[in-house]
């Protein structure tokens, strides 16, 4: 009596190992997207936590204006450690998908006597205070159009799923305060 049927038997076991692998990926490429959207979540929050205007102002003139740069800036990360439960060095404080957090970009524009004041902090450098003519189609670097005053932010960490996979993901978020 003759053995038939080997190549069907192996080509069905190839067939089954690579489906297997298939959806091994498809499941991390999935977790990777959900962390990434958790992240965005928490920065969103992080951002109109930082968007506080000066109040007195805004109650006599309907002024909006964000007055105090570097204090908005530390309640954006103060909030985007409670956020993201991270400690101060902006690691998680249990384990996670994701690595250490860095702050590619913070930036806050304001819109004041047809001028654009851009205050920008970057990858951990001097933060820089600009002064331009404001244009009206002046847009964030997410493409956001800058009609009042603006914070936007831009974080970046590696995510890694539990198969392995690694992907450094960049998520920004831009908020306005508008005058309703």
């Amino acid at each position: 009596m003759k053995k038939r049927g080997k190549i069907e038997y192996i080509a069905a076991y190839m067939i089954i190992c690579f489906t297997g692998l298939l959806m091994l990926f498809s499941f991390s490429v999935k977790e990777v997207r959900q962390n990434e959207i958790f992240i965005k979540d928490g920065l969103d929050s992080a951002c109109l936590a930082a968007a506080l205007i000066d109040l007195e102002d805004y109650a006599k003139d309907r002024f909006i204006f964000i007055p105090n740069y570097e204090y908005n800036r530390q309640i954006f990360l103060n909030a985007l450690k409670e956020n993201l439960n991270l400690n101060n060095d902006y690691t998680p404080k249990e384990k996670a998908l994701f690595d250490r957090i860095t702050v590619h970009e913070f930036i806050i524009y304001n819109i004041a006597d047809g001028e654009l004041y851009t205050y920008r902090y970057s990858d951990g450098k001097m933060p820089v205070l600009k002064t331009e003519g404001y244009d009206k189609n002046k847009r964030t670097p997410d493409g956001t159009l800058i009609e009042s005053s603006t914070i936007y932010a831009d974080i970046g960490m590696n995510v890694t799923s539990f198969a392995g996979v690694t992907k450094y993901v960049h998520v920004k978020s831009s908020v306005d305060v508008v005058n309703n």
